[in-house]
C-alpha cells in the first residue's frame, strides 16, 4: 500500500501538552471506540525518546480459539518491511559489495537487459524505476500469490513488465522494485535474504520475535488474519507471502521489537550517518529510502516538522509506523484485522498527544 495516502491529514498539527496520566487513559478510550465498532483489532505502541508510554493490545489474535492479542503477538508488518530491505542495501553500499546508482544489469545478470542497463538501485529505492506494481494485476491475488515460486523465478514473470515511464522521471509506487532488491541482495551476499536479515539486523538488535514467514515454519505467537463485514469476522484469503511479497513485505514482527528497530535506525547504530540522512531525505512524491518523509512548516510552532513514516496492507494485515523526528516520537499500530484501518487511530493518537481536537469513532466529520 502507498504510505502516502492519509499521511496529510497530521502534516500540520501544532504542539501542546496533556498529562502523562490522562494521556493513557485518553488514548485507551480512544483506540477502545474503535475497536468496538470492529474498525481496530491489535496491538499499539507509543514511545517518546527511546520509553515506552503506552503499550496495550485489543481483540483476537485467534477467533477460533478466543486467544487475545497480547504484547507478544506477532504480526505481519507488510510494507514495514521496505525499511529493513532499504538498510540492507545501504549496508551493502557502505562496505563496497554494491553502488546506488550503478544499473542493476551489474547485480543481476539474469534480469531482463533492456530494462536492467536503465534502472539503478537508487531508483528501486524511490520508486522511480518506472516499474509496474503486480500486485495491481487483477490475477495477482486471486491466482498469482496462492502460488509457490523461487525468487528468481518470480522476478523474471512478473517483475519485467515493459516500463510506465523513464527511470529516474517520476514516482510510482511498486513492489516489483523492492522484491528486485531482495534479489540483488541474494545474488550479492551468495546467501538468503532471510538470513542476511537474521545476521545484518535482527541478531544484532536482539529482535527475537521478528523474522520472515515462510508457509512450513511454525511461527510462536502469530496472529491470524481477518476479514471484516457486514457479516462479521471471516479468515483471510491464503497468499504465499515469502515467494510473493518477499523483501517487499514478507516480514513479521511484535510492537516491542519494532521499538527497537526504531531507536536503532534513529542512532545511527545499523548505518552511518551519511548513509541515514540519504534514506530520510525525500526524492520524489515524499518518499526517501524505504520510508516515507515529510519536513512541514507548521504555523502554531513557527518551525519545521520532521516526519518519517510507512505503512503496509497484507491479507489479514494492516500497520502503520510513524516517527515525529524533532519529539523523538514514535506511534506504532499493528493490526490482524485488513478492514481495520490504523491510520484514523494512528492520527487521532497524534491529535490526542499534542492538544488537537480528535473524534472517537463514529463521530468522524
Amino acid at each position: 500500500m502507498n504510505p502516502l495516502k492519509y499521511f496529510f491529514l497530521i502534516a500540520c498539527f501544532w504542539v501542546a501538552t496533556v498529562t502523562a496520566q490522562t494521556q493513557t487513559e485518553k488514548i485507551d478510550a480512544l483506540v477502545q471506540s474503535y475497536a468496538k465498532l470492529g474498525r481496530f483489532n491489535g496491538n499499539v505502541a507509543v514511545a517518546r525518546k527511546g520509553h515506552i508510554v503506552f503499550a496495550r493490545s485489543y481483540g483476537l489474535a485467534d477467533r477460533e480459539f478466543d486467544i487475545p492479542n497480547t504484547q507478544d503477538t506477532r504480526f505481519r508488518i507488510a510494507s514495514l518491511t521496505k525499511q529493513f530491505t532499504a538498510v540492507l542495501i545501504l549496508q551493502l553500499a557502505e562496505s563496497g559489495q554494491l553502488d546506488l546508482h550503478a544499473p542493476i544489469t551489474r547485480y543481476l545478470p539474469y534480469y531482463k537487459k533492456e530494462l536492467a542497463e536503465k534502472i539503478t538501485i537508487h531508483h528501486l529505492l524511490t520508486h522511480t524505476a518506472g516499474l509496474p506494481d503486480y500486485t495491481e494485476r487483477d490475477d495477482f491475488f486471486t491466482e498469482i500469490s496462492k502460488r509457490q515460486y523461487d525468487h528468481r523465478e518470480f522476478i523474471q514473470k512478473f517483475c519485467s513488465d515493459t516500463l510506465l515511464h523513464e527511470p529516474g522521471t517520476q514516482y510510482k509506487y511498486s513492489n516489483a522494485g523492492y522484491y528486485l532488491l531482495g534479489g540483488i541482495i541474494e545474488e550479492v551476499t551468495h546467501d538468503t535474504y532471510a538470513n542476511v536479515l537474521q545476521k545484518k539486523i535482527l541478531d544484532v538488535l536482539h529482535m527475537q520475535n521478528t523474522g520472515m514467514e515462510t508457509p512450513e515454519r511454525l511461527i510462536k505467537n502469530r496472529a491470524k488474519g481477518y476479514n471484516y463485514g457486514p457479516s462479521g469476522y471471516s479468515n483471510a484469503e491464503y497468499i504465499d507471502i515469502s515467494s510473493t511479497i518477499f523483501s517487499a513485505g514478507a516480514m513479521y514482527s511484535t510492537t516491542g521489537d519494532l521499538l527497537k528497530w526504531d531507536k536503532a535506525l534513529f542512532s545511527n547504530k545499523l548505518l552511518s550517518a551519511k548513509s541515514t540522512e540519504m534514506m530520510f531525505t525525500p526524492f520524489s512524491s515524499n518518499y526517501g529510502y524505504g520510508v516515507g518523509t515529510i519536513k512541514s512548516f507548521v504555523p502554531d510552532l513557527k518551525t519545521e516538522v520532521h516526519f518519517v513514516f510507512h505503512q503496509g496492507a497484507i491479507n489479514g494485515f494492516r500497520s502503520v509506523m510513524t516517527h515525529v523526528v524533532n519529539e523523538d516520537l514514535v506511534i506504532l499500530l499493528l493490526c490482524n484485522t485488513f478492514e481495520a484501518d490504523p491510520n484514523p487511530v494512528s492520527n487521532g493518537i497524534f491529535a490526542l498527544l499534542h492538544g488537537l481536537p480528535y473524534s472517537f469513532a463514529g463521530e468522524e466529520k
